[in-house]
């Protein structure tokens, strides 16, 4: 992600806040069952936030990126259009597209790279270091994909390329690691998102609807940090899909200077907006507008089973790249949420071990089916339309309960291998909400 002349004094004083010692994405790793994971959830999204790019000199086009990193997105149930050159998104039932943004482009807002494994490694297998050879193949592979073959390069983003070399095979030169093969030279902390068909679809249609005017040559696509980065694309294909407010691009600088996306932070915001309003408390759920819709119109609450994060290094041994890298969080390292609200997701089990995570909810769905109060006892304490959100939401439950012991059952048990060495957690005996509704006077009093 470039950064622009705007964003330098900003992201000095982000520097300055947030230190200088490496993350370690080591911890809490990669997802242990992705099959499992798939089988559960048939739709999901992926915000990543990926560290910044060093390249080690004399090799290639001269690569190099901020500690603010870059932010780029899976999404498992969005497919690449196999008629069309340019990237169009449409539903699948398998399969997923990776979705990068990047300034070097003219007529597109994103890239899509229709083959996970290809779009986070390239050619290279778990667990494999970084060689010359697997660069170069991996860049060859990537033109014989035609990732490019529809997009136009700014003249600055292929101007430094060798005498001899041609303009399309010098885009995947200074766009891998970025777009494609993220993990030859980023590391990486993800967060997972279960989504549901009608969601999915709202994504595709609003990404689909970010390339179209650039596709259609109505627009000539720029980008900043601060008005439209790589973030408020990710950002705003989530919000079209109901998780939470869209965040506007193209605002006035000194506006936009004060409130912009960040790809670390936003790893948080996610985690942070699916643990806003505790699953038992009706009264918050109901109260909060974009979590009521989101139930009444999809029947998905933000608080579901399958909101995961994980963590993946770079690469190494690296031939390439350099190793030691950051990503920052745009925050006060010591009074800031984000630090605190990050080191509490990365100690919590449930939010990186899919069967801590199903059994956490089962033990939270059973207390609240047991607490469970009649539809009657709310009536007089809530809105005329609390009703129907009652019912959705005990459908809801329903639903939920029977995901839970499905997804139970397709894992290993508790003390097979690695899995034993997982503690689980139990959910609180109830929240301050829950039991602040109890003595909650009737509504209009």
């Amino acid at each position: 992600m470039r950064l622009s002349a705007y964003f330098l004094p900003v992201a000095a004083t982000a520097i300055c806040l947030a230190g200088c010692t490496p993350p370690d994405f080591n911890h809490p790793g990669p997802l242990a069952n992705d099959a499992a994971y798939d089988g559960l959830f048939p739709q999901w999204a992926e915000l990543c936030a990926v560290s910044q790019i060093s390249k080690k000199p004399g090799y290639g086009a001269d690569i190099a990126g901020g500690p603010g990193g870059h932010a780029v997105m899976f999404l498992h149930g969005a497919c690449l259009d196999p008629h069309s050159t340019y990237p169009v998104l449409h539903a699948c039932a398998d399969g997923g597209t990776g979705i990068s943004m990047n300034a070097h482009f003219v007529n597109a807002n994103w890239v899509g790279i229709g083959d996970r494994a290809f779009f986070f490694d390239g050619i290279l297998r778990p667990g494999e270091g970084l060689g010359r050879a697997d660069y170069q193949a991996t860049k060859s592979e990537a033109q014989k994909r035609g990732l490019y073959s529809a997009i136009n390069f700014r003249d600055w983003a292929v101007a430094d390329r060798p005498v001899g070399t041609s303009r399309e095979s010098w885009k995947y030169e200074v766009s891998i690691g970025t777009d494609y093969a993220v993990s030859f030279g980023r590391a990486r902390y993800c967060a997972r998102l279960p989504l549901t068909e009608k969601q999915m679809s709202r994504a595709i249609s609003f990404l689909n609807s970010r390339n179209a005017p650039y596709h259609r040559g109505e627009k000539t696509f720029d980008t900043n940090v601060l008005q439209d980065n790589c973030n408020h694309l990710t950002h705003n294909a989530l919000a079209a899909a109901g998780f939470w407010h869209n965040w506007p691009v193209d605002r006035f600088i000194l506006v936009s200077a004060f409130s912009f996306p960040v790809p670390k932070n936003e790893v948080v915001n996610l985690l942070d907006r699916a643990a806003r309003h505790a699953p038992d408390d009706l009264h918050a759920l109901y109260h909060d507008p974009l979590t009521r819709r989101s139930l009444m119109d999809d029947g998905w609450l933000p608080g579901e089973p399958g909101i995961i994060l994980d963590s993946h290094p770079v690469r190494t041994p690296n031939d390439v790249y350099n190793t030691r890298l950051s990503l920052i969080f745009y925050d006060d390292p010591v009074l800031g949420h984000y630090h605190r609200a990050f080191q509490r997701y990365l100690d919590a089990p449930r939010y990186h071990d899919l069967r801590a995570n199903l059994l956490w909810y089962r033990a939270l769905y059973a207390r609240i089916s047991a607490e469970r109060k009649p539809l009657a006892w709310w009536l007089g304490r809530e809105p005329s339309g609390f009703s129907a959100f009652y019912n959705a939401y005990y459908d809801w439950l329903t639903r939920e309960q029977s995901l839970v012991e499905r997804g139970l059952s397709q894992l290993p048990a508790s003390g097979a291998g690695a899995w034993s060495v997982i503690p689980v957690e139990t959910p609180p005996a109830a929240t301050a909400q829950s039991s602040a509704l109890r003595s909650l006077p009737p509504a209009g009093k």
